[in-house]
């Protein structure tokens, strides 16, 4: 009878590893996008060799592509280096990674619910818990993108954590009590959201102990158990406001604005975003990336003020069952504390609303659905409702898959809801480049600098499509344009040295190149350049 049980829960498991795979399935073929792909992977340096993999480790996210970022994720970084040197920069392998690792992240939210819930709540209560939360529409933006890789790998990390924390506090076994702080520097090397994790460990292990599940602990002894995580979670702030500070780690605003001024307005917005995102869980509509959102000056606006409300009434409910249900508790808790990192109440971050923002908080409100469906009453319509809602957000999630095709197709997806997105004009402008479209991209180009004229990369995306019909003067100009507004944008530089070649200026050619070498010494392209240039191969 035992084993029997024991081959049950492991084919559950099975069947919740494998479905996310038959969900993005689809996604596999989509090739490579404008932006982060072409910075993170595409132009990327140290990813093709071995010998610069302990610079993911030392410097920021996006420094082999010569760019700075504010973000240090090394274990992303060398996933992508291990690929790249065994399989190759293409797309399929680099998706199918992010598709491993939000199977395995289902996988372990499962085991996770069986052991926080179970079985007090049926298993397939669980299991198509579990499934729904791999479905839900609002991953798509953050699996389908060939650097769709972070979340994923840093929930991953700390789902692993806290599996290993219980195995810890339930045997008293050391070796767990390290494999998770061992899980949790690796959550951390994967996104910087997972500095939420002691929280969510101290959390957890405080509604086991009142559900029974853990046995209860003094103060003392439970503060200096979970006194490491906490620790090591200052090292790491301490560290990237010090060393590995590249840009400005907890103002990603070039600019003081209201919003950044105003902690009220700060605040009023993060009423309303959370309750959107909320909502888009369970009710996937107007789902796409770039969205715009407005900065909220009052407390009783619509949206500020029954968002709140709403809020306020979950938190509520967790204070109310917290020792009926102290699982629904700590659920409603995991929501709330694992979006704070995207919050803007302490780190500003230059967006305002990303549906993927979502992916951790959302397994925290589902635990605590699945938790409220203990009597049998309401199990059988509990079973048809999360098993139509796994059905169809599959249905859904399956379909959007295929705006994330290329660039143009996501271009067009998104412009459908966000007109007025001059990343995404500009984006649209690239893949219209490639084609060899010119004239219909000087037009997107300038389509985006009309809207914000405020990124380098128009100027130079625009000069670009003008040398490519021959208009040196006007590529020029609007190369220079784009080095006036960043004068370490490298890539109009190189681009310049490489148009004053063509113009017969070799004396401006050599500047220029030699300037962009001066930013980013791996150019390659530059230092072969000046180099045939100074053995005057070049005419």
């Amino acid at each position: 009878m035992q084993r029997n049980k024991k081959i049950i829960l492991m084919v559950c498991g099975l069947l919740v590893f494998l479905a996310p795979f038959v969900t993005y399935l689809n996604s596999v073929h989509n090739g490579f996008l404008a932006g982060d792909d072409e910075e993170i992977i595409l132009r990327n340096a140290y990813l093709r060799d071995a010998g610069d993999f302990y610079k993911f480790f030392t410097q920021n996210f996006k420094a082999g592509s010569g760019v700075t970022s504010n973000y240090y994720r090394p274990f992303q970084l060398l996933t992508y280096g291990i690929i790249a040197k065994t399989i190759g920069i293409k797309p399929a392998p680099f998706h199918l990674a992010s598709i491993l690792f939000h199977s395995l992240c289902g996988l372990l939210i499962y085991l996770v619910f069986l052991r926080l819930l179970y079985p007090a709540v049926s298993l397939p209560i669980i299991v198509l818990t579990a499934l729904l939360w791999a479905s839900l529409p609002i991953h798509n933006e953050e699996i389908v993108g060939a650097t769709g890789l972070g979340s994923p790998a840093y929930l991953f990390w700390m789902l692993a954590g806290i599996l290993a924390f219980l195995n810890f506090a339930g045997g008293n076994k050391i070796r767990w009590y390290i494999v998770c702080l061992m899980s949790f520097i690796l959550s951390l090397f994967s996104k910087e959201s997972a500095v939420v994790f002691p929280g969510l460990v101290l959390g957890m292990h405080i509604a086991c102990m009142h559900a029974g599940s853990l046995k209860k602990l003094r103060l003392k002894r439970l503060l200096l158990l979970h006194a490491p995580f906490w620790l090591l979670a200052f090292i790491y702030i301490a560290l990237r406001l010090t060393l590995l500070n590249f840009e400005n780690t907890l103002n990603f605003y070039n600019s003081a604005n209201i919003f950044t001024q105003n902690f009220s307005f700060r605040l009023y917005t993060f009423f309303s975003v959370v309750g959107r995102g909320l909502t888009i869980i369970f009710l996937p509509i107007g789902l796409h990336p770039e969205k715009s959102w407005p900065i909220f000056t009052s407390f009783f606006a619509p949206q500020v003020f029954w968002s709140f409300s709403v809020l306020t009434l979950l938190i509520a409910l967790a204070v109310v069952l917290r020792k009926k249900n102290p699982i629904f508790s700590f659920g409603i808790f995991w929501f709330f504390f694992s979006y704070l990192p995207m919050s803007n109440l302490a780190v500003m971050i230059n967006a305002l609303a990303w549906d993927h923002w979502f992916y951790v908080p959302a397994a925290g409100i589902l635990l605590s659905l699945a938790s409220l469906l203990r009597k049998k009453s309401v199990q059988k319509i509990a079973y048809l409702l999360l098993a139509a809602g796994v059905t169809i957000f599959s249905i859904i999630s399956i379909a959007r898959n295929n705006y994330w095709k290329d660039t143009e197709t996501l271009s067009r997806f998104i412009l459908r809801y966000e007109s007025g997105s001059a990343k995404t004009w500009n984006n649209l402008a690239i893949a219209l480049a490639e084609k060899g479209r010119y004239q219909e991209a000087i037009e997107g180009y300038s389509r985006a600098i009309a809207l914000e004229d405020s990124y380098p990369q128009s100027h130079h995306n625009l000069a670009n499509a003008y040398a490519s019909l021959g208009k040196y003067d006007l590529a020029e100009e609007e190369y220079l344009k784009a080095i006036a507004m960043d004068n370490r944008f490298y890539y109009s530089y190189l681009a310049l040295g490489k148009l004053y070649l063509v113009m017969g200026e070799k004396g401006k050619a050599a500047d220029y190149l030699q300037k962009a070498l001066e930013i980013y010494p791996g150019l390659a392209e530059a230092k072969k350049l000046l180099k045939k240039l100074r053995l005057n191969n070049l005419p």
